[in-house]
């Protein structure tokens, strides 16, 4: 799970409970649902309106990714388990590999080693594994699209929600009593449009595409592994190589490990 999703409304609450008290001791007077309806509205229409429907399932698991992220193996086990792979290749030739590709639990691992064993040629491994990784980040950049866009207009609706309650003031002009709940629906209404593209839709973007820079980092890194496997190098240039995708804190935590 990842800890920052609950550290960041935390410093949020924090932070406001020292500057704007206000918000935090009597919350029922930001708490507009009328307003609220018109800028989720707004939002849902324009997510559901703006894709695909099997885009939109992916938009919804893609959610729970962000408080739970995918499990998948790690940059360092990575880098173990192709330069093993690379060992018993060199030692006892590629058809010894067949045996390891069931204790590969990575997909996209275990599909390059088998077109390694499969004795496909190295520019057509090569066209396999970076499509494969070129459309996963053509998938996630639909999905990040979607939230950029309801990042666009959940302002918009807010002010819709404004122009509403405008409407209302005017139209209740002679009846001061609704004057109020008419301009708090307009004021709140612009409020929540910032809030959900500010706080909830412009970073989840961010997220999401910081989490599909790191897939499709491993997943290049695996590829030239397994490049390197078809041609037969050596481990110990295999690891060096592959170590150049870690960053140094990584690096140096392998060493240690080794000594």
């Amino acid at each position: 799970m990842d800890f920052n999703v609950f550290l960041a409304p935390i410093t949020m609450l924090l932070i406001l409970y020292i500057g704007l008290p206000e918000l935090i001791k009597e919350p029922q007077d930001y708490l507009q649902i009328p307003a609220f309806m018109i800028v989720f509205g707004g939002v849902t229409f324009s997510i559901i309106f703006g894709t695909r429907f099997v885009n939109l399932k992916s938009y919804l698991k893609a959610l729970r990714f962000i408080v739970i992220p995918q499990k998948r193996i790690s940059a360092e086990e990575a880098v173990k388990i192709i330069v093993n792979l690379s060992r018993i290749a060199l030692t006892n030739g590629k058809g010894a590999l067949i045996p390891e590709i069931e204790k590969i639990k990575d997909p996209f691992l275990q599909y390059g080693v088998e077109l390694v064993v499969e004795k496909f040629q190295e520019p057509f491994i090569r066209a396999a594994l970076y499509n494969s990784i070129d459309e996963m980040q053509e998938r996630h950049t639909t999905i990040i699209g979607i939230n950029k866009n309801a990042a666009v207009v959940a302002p918009v609706s807010g002010m819709v929600g404004t122009i509403v309650g405008l409407i209302q003031v005017l139209r209740n002009m002679a009846d001061p009593s609704n004057l109020g709940k008419a301009m708090a629906l307009g004021l709140i209404a612009t409020f929540y449009g910032g809030f959900f593209s500010g706080l909830i839709f412009t970073p989840m973007a961010q997220k999401l595409k910081i989490m599909s820079d790191e897939e499709a980092s491993l997943k290049r890194m695996m590829a030239e592994g397994i490049l390197f496997i078809c041609k037969g190098e050596v481990p110990i240039k295999v690891e060096k190589y592959l170590l150049s995708y870690l960053t140094n804190s990584m690096v140096a935590k392998k060493s240690k490990s080794n000594k």
